[in-house]
């Protein structure tokens, strides 16, 4: 019989709740279970979990394997961590240090990754400022270029209307002024 260290969903929908439970691997996922050594909560954050440590350190031990997703909340937890520590053979006084250092590590850790994500907000916003600032001088310039078309546009149109009448006019200002030899002819 292949065991598991796995979840187990409860709770309602769209608020999921899951129960670290230890059970057969052929058994269905919301089915029977050997034993609960916990529970995850993933909905409130931070998410809260509750694990009973000593009943996990037994399965480990008697060689229970957890899924994936039960081994990252309990690296999480640092439960992997000591476990190794313990079997390493460390005393009480120096496990309790070394966890100490565990958690300070896992802190800063955690500052760094906020400080990267605050830095990739601010990126973001620089970005878009930039696009908005190049949107608007492309405007700006498309609207300058519209108006100088406009404006280059309106002079050819003038002249071309002043230029009619004046055609116009030559021939008849041509024909009532006569030459000087035509006039004495007549």
């Amino acid at each position: 019989m292949a065991v598991k260290m796995r979840l187990t969903r409860m709770g309602r929908k769209r608020r999921p709740f899951y129960r670290i439970v230890v059970a057969d691997e052929r058994s269905p996922r919301d089915g029977r279970n050997i034993e609960s050594i916990g529970t995850y909560n993933p909905v409130v954050d931070p998410p809260e979990i509750r694990v009973a440590e000593d009943r996990v350190f037994y399965w480990l031990d008697n060689g229970v394997q957890p899924t994936d997703t039960v081994r990252s909340i309990l690296k999480g937890e640092g439960l992997l961590h000591k476990r190794f520590l313990q079997k390493r053979g460390f005393d009480e006084d120096r496990l309790s240090e070394e966890m100490k250092k565990w958690e300070v590590l896992q802190i800063e850790k955690k500052r760094q990754a906020e400080a990267a994500a605050e830095k990739a907000l601010k990126d973001n916003q620089k970005i878009k400022e930039k696009e908005e600032k190049a949107k608007a001088e492309e405007e700006a310039k498309a609207a300058a270029e519209a108006k100088a078309a406009e404006v280059a546009e309106e002079p050819v149109a003038e002249t071309e209307s002043v230029q009619e009448p004046e055609a116009v006019e030559e021939p008849a200002n041509a024909a009532s002024e006569t030459s000087p030899a035509e006039e004495v002819k007549e």
